[in-house]
């Protein structure tokens, strides 16, 4: 009837895959200029293009040199990687969604740190949960219609008694976008967290995914805190170690929502 968990225990009934809707949807622009970052690409792999019209891959510089757009691009991928990734041309409620999550549970090693140690950058992503049914029913599956990846549910860290369900891909494509379109700082987050401004700047309905999102992550419904012997106060609550973070989403929800939130 009920699982234990961080938060207490909670009913099997309250436990679902929440369903995120396919509408509105704002068109990002052309981004592949950005997607270039000198430092790196002419150390490590290449990132190739698809071009639709094209019979071939070719390097990221030539397309900058191009001018493509991203209409003409049927998948992204590093010389040294077999995935064919697609990316996002419109910012949707499940990119948004996403993004928030990530925000929170999410995180991305440092690479430059990595290539200091090891001389190689490695790309990889973690997002993590207690909730088996939020990684395999949610996450797992926005990673593949978003991207096109297969990522395997990781369990090891189950196995030796930590409640901990996550992903653990790797891919030069993904972590890029996350890092240049939605300004997702590389290794720890603290201190470091911002509003992406794509989200900022898009719409009511898409920041609340991405709220959305960052509360599924991060946030708590559950916690009753007494007033009186006979009356409880409900309460959300979001706790992060991003004070600065935790500012703008409060000064955004309060304006967007009226939520009053302190």
């Amino acid at each position: 009837m009920f699982i234990k968990t961080n938060y207490g225990s909670i009913p099997y009934k309250e436990l679902i895959v929440s369903k995120i809707s396919n509408t509105p949807k704002l068109k990002i622009k052309n981004y592949i200029d950005i997607m270039y970052d000198k430092e790196i690409d002419t150390k490590s792999s290449n990132l190739y293009l698809k071009i639709n019209k094209l019979k071939k891959e070719i390097t990221l510089p030539e397309v900058l040199n191009k001018k493509y757009g991203l209409k003409e691009v049927s998948y992204w991928k590093a010389k040294s990687s077999s995935h064919k990734i697609t990316l996002p041309t419109h910012l949707t409620p499940k990119l948004s969604y996403l993004v928030g999550y990530l925000y929170g549970d999410g995180g991305l090693k440092d690479i430059r740190r990595s290539y200091n140690q090891t001389k190689r950058f490695e790309h990889k992503i973690i997002v993590g949960d207690e909730f088996e049914i939020q990684i395999l029913g949610i996450i797992k599956n926005l990673f593949k219609e978003l991207f096109n990846l297969d990522t395997p549910v990781r369990y090891e860290r189950i196995a030796k008694g930590q409640k901990l369900y996550y992903l653990n891909p790797t891919s030069k494509v993904i972590y890029r976008f996350l890092t240049k379109l939605f300004d997702h700082p590389e290794g720890p987050k603290k201190n470091k967290l911002q509003m992406p401004n794509l989200i900022k700047n898009s719409n009511k309905p898409l920041r609340l995914w991405f709220f959305k999102g960052v509360f599924d992550a991060d946030g708590d419904v559950r916690a009753m805190e007494n007033h009186t012997k006979k009356h409880k106060s409900p309460r959300i609550k979001l706790k992060m170690v991003n004070k600065n973070f935790i500012y703008v989403v409060k000064d955004l929800l309060n304006s967007d929502f009226n939520l009053g939130f302190t």
